[in-house]
């Protein structure tokens, strides 16, 4: 089933200080990555649309059905694992998994099977029937992710996926979320660039000023960004005077104390440094990168 989620105008604001602006995307099934620095309301978005919160306007459909004007939330429609993710430690794996199947009130005769398939799914056998307290990090990450997919919701959303993992274990959490995202909207929100450029679908960006700045593809924003970035070769000794000049967004060091960078220009009037030519290996990172900053000019 193709699952569709459209947000129409969401506002939210403590006090007088906005948080969420006028906030609309449309989205199906795949991996949507939220980018945006600290603060600016991705936390915030994720807790609207998991009803932890509830805006001040706007609207919320998932599959043409609104989350935000139900009496109670219709937890069994969604998953969630928030970045601070962690149980009581003396609470076993399969125990906390039996209660999260409760809570949803799925149906009781397909329980022991269900949990069975997410236990082999996510690879917990090993520590499903051990106290949480003696989970390693990558496991409580596995537990929080199975957690959120109990009864096969048609939205998971996961902030900061990866955050406290080594790289082998973020390797093997990215392929979980990919495998998920086949059937299900999986909105990620994360600070780590990698675990977009390699399984997110689309891409969406909040602004500084807490609006939606963009909204859409991978390949779209680094074509966006590709015609305005540069490289050059210079001696490492003229480095903080090139630093006054470009906005550096990438540094490599060479042989005979070169560096070979990547940059653009600090404001609207172009300065190229003398040997310069343009980037053709533009990453989701540099593309980031140049994207954030050329907002701010």
């Amino acid at each position: 089933m193709q699952n569709q989620l459209r947000v129409q105008n969401l506002c939210y604001q403590i006090g007088k200080r906005e948080i969420l602006k006028n906030f609309s995307f449309n989205c199906t099934n795949g991996i949507i990555a939220l980018l945006g620095n600290n603060g600016v309301g991705k936390s915030t978005l994720m807790n609207i649309l998991a009803g932890i919160l509830y805006p001040h306007s706007g609207e919320v459909y998932l599959n043409e059905e609104s989350l935000l004007s139900h009496r109670s939330y219709p937890i069994e429609k969604a998953g969630y694992l928030p970045q601070m993710f962690d149980m009581y430690h003396n609470v076993t794996g399969y125990d906390f998994l039996s209660y999260v199947y409760d809570v949803k009130k799925l149906p009781p005769q397909d329980k022991k099977q269900h949990l069975q398939q997410i236990v082999e799914d996510f690879s917990l056998q090993e520590v499903i029937r051990k106290k949480i307290g003696k989970y390693s990090g990558g496991y409580k990450r596995r537990l929080g992710i199975a957690q959120a997919v109990i009864g096969h919701p048609d939205l998971i959303l996961v902030d900061e996926p990866t955050v406290g993992l080594d790289p082998e274990q973020r390797i093997a959490f990215r392929e979980l979320l990919s495998r998920i995202s086949l059937h299900s909207i999986t909105i990620i929100s994360t600070h780590i660039i990698e675990d977009v450029e390699l399984y997110s679908d689309k891409l969406m960006i909040i602004g500084n000023d807490h609006t939606l700045q963009f909204d859409g593809t991978v390949n779209e924003l680094i074509d966006l960004a590709k015609p305005h970035l540069l490289m050059a070769v210079i001696d490492k000794r003229e480095l903080n005077e090139v630093r006054n000049k470009v906005h550096i967004i990438e540094e490599k060091r060479m042989a005979d104390h070169l560096i070979q960078i990547k940059y653009i220009s600090r404001n609207k009037t172009a300065t190229v440094l003398d040997n310069s030519c343009q980037v053709r290996e533009v990453s989701l990172e540099n593309a980031y990168i140049y994207f954030q900053h050329a907002q701010n000019l």
